[in-house]
């Protein structure tokens, strides 16, 4: 193998500084950093996987469906890229291309799984399947299914998996089921990549690596807080689990002693120290107008979800129409806002032109940049976005060259802070619950944690293509390519 990309959701360089994982902190020093500042609105692992902004290719985690309303959705595939394996061609297509052999393991919206240069095995993200054993259609070649079902391989666990539906509460077996799962994906790997002899590797621990910190982080602020030095059973059990990680990066790399390696991941991840909600900005400056009745409906929705059990909220997240619904929410006038945010999820939100063609809005097309300019401007102005270091700035690759669903204005949000619409402030400071915190915790409807801007890329091995300068995550893509003349 000429070159091993190992991919780790939510992974920062900061997590294997704690002491509990010795052989990654070793490659990591004796490794070549490039700092990443995402903007947490493009999907990071479709930066990766096209080369492309998310502004360009419609890439992002939340979207508006384009049908004169606001309606939204959190669905997403590679294939919903227009011209994807035509005008946009995939780093594994690239490669194969050019007469290497390919193997892709787990890389997040790339289902069902693509006819390649040897092997692919899909993984879920973006609405995804979530599943434990992996089905024919997410494997290429087809054979290799039956491998992987003998192996116990383990396609995804979420929150929502382990705690509703297997009801797996303490922590340690909550844990002791990631690493299981991660050791899979590794032998896995590594035989399949030994099998087809392959020249390109790129594996993705998803979900295990994004639970770790997610659950971890608040705790460790937490404890901070409260002057508390000793391992609560929370951190005990994700201690064991970088630990066993750690290994099995080892075992990856030893097997693959020639190869290149970029540790890479598509964000960082932040405590919540700071609520943030763009449409209370936007009403204090005149851009949005708000709505009681669309405020009440959201306020009882959410009222609601606190009486639901969390299985049960899982269960009606599964139904694709209560979803489409919940995430279409708005608390403000559609007819009477120039501009409008969606707060869903933990990544960073854009603020959108309420214009007629694309949501049915007061604002004409034809004004949709002077209104751009206004956001940008009030924005700037605002003295409490001055005071939390919140800017604006114009999206990217405006007009025929980019996607109608990237938002119109790009917000710079410092991390730690996530965007919420559960109170009528601009910003409002967060109180984390205290020390300490169960695996429970994330059933009780608060993020305690969301994602940041500093991805990881780290080239062990090796050194960063001196001719490429970009600072965001297409920079892993176009120096995997130039691993790999034509």
């Amino acid at each position: 193998m000429k070159l091993l990309i190992i991919g780790m959701d939510g992974g920062h360089v900061d997590a294997f500084r704690r002491g509990w994982t010795p052989y990654m902190e070793s490659l990591l020093t004796s490794g070549v950093q490039t700092e990443m500042n995402e903007d947490l609105v493009g999907r990071g692992w479709s930066k990766i996987i096209t080369g492309e902004d998310g502004s360009k290719t419609g890439a992002i985690y939340d979207r508006p469906e384009l049908n004169g309303t606001h309606e939204w959705s959190l669905r997403f595939k590679l294939d919903d890229i227009p011209g994807i394996g035509r005008e946009t061609k995939t780093l594994w297509d690239k490669i194969g291309d050019r007469g290497y052999r390919v193997g892709i393991m787990n890389v997040p919206t790339a289902f069902p799984a693509p006819e390649v240069n040897g092997f692919f095995v899909s993984g879920g993200g973006g609405g995804g399947p979530v599943l434990q054993d992996p089905t024919e259609d997410l494997c290429y070649p087809r054979d290799i299914h039956s491998y992987l079902m003998e192996m116990g391989y383990i396609v995804d666990e979420r929150l929502g998996s382990m705690i509703a539906e297997k009801g797996i509460y303490d922590a340690d077996a909550f844990f002791q089921r990631l690493i299981r799962k991660n050791g899979k994906r590794a032998e896995s790997f590594i035989e399949l990549s030994q099998r087809f002899d392959i020249d390109f590797g790129f594996v993705v621990f998803k979900s295990s690596s994004n639970m770790a910190e997610f659950l971890l982080l608040p705790e460790l602020k937490a404890a901070q807080s409260a002057g508390q030095n000793e391992l609560s059973e929370l951190t005990s059990a994700i201690k064991t689990y970088y630990e066993a990680f750690d290994g099995q990066v080892k075992h990856l790399c030893e097997s693959f002693p020639d190869a290149e390696v970029l540790f890479v991941s598509d964000h960082g991840m932040a405590a919540r120290e700071w609520s943030f909600n763009p449409n209370a900005l936007l009403q204090e400056v005149g851009l949005q107008k708000p709505s009681r009745r669309n405020r009440g409906t959201f306020e009882l929705v959410r009222f609601a979800k606190k009486l639901i059990p969390f299985s049960l909220r899982v269960a009606i997240r599964n139904n694709k129409n209560v979803k489409k619904a919940y995430e279409s929410l708005v608390t403000f006038d559609s007819q009477g806002s120039q501009a409008f945010s969606t707060l869903i999820g933990d990544w960073r939100h854009g603020v959108y032109v309420n214009d007629d063609e694309r949501f049915g809005g007061p604002v004409p097309a034809s004004q949709k940049d002077t209104v751009q300019a206004d956001i940008i401007d009030a924005i700037s102005r605002h003295p409490e976005a001055i005071k939390h270091g919140v800017t604006a700035s114009p999206r990217p690759n405006a007009g025929a060259q980019g996607s109608p669903h990237f938002p119109d204005v790009v917000l710079h949000v410092p991390d730690g802070y996530i965007s919420s619409g559960d109170f009528n402030q601009s910003f409002r400071k967060f109180d984390m619950p205290p020390w300490p915190h169960e695996i429970a915790s994330v059933t009780r409807g608060q993020l305690l944690c969301g994602k940041a801007s500093n991805a990881m890329a780290v080239c062990v091995r090796g050194e960063w293509d001196p001719s490429l300068d970009a600072q965001d995550l297409t920079l892993i893509h176009h120096h995997a390519l130039s691993r790999f003349p034509e």
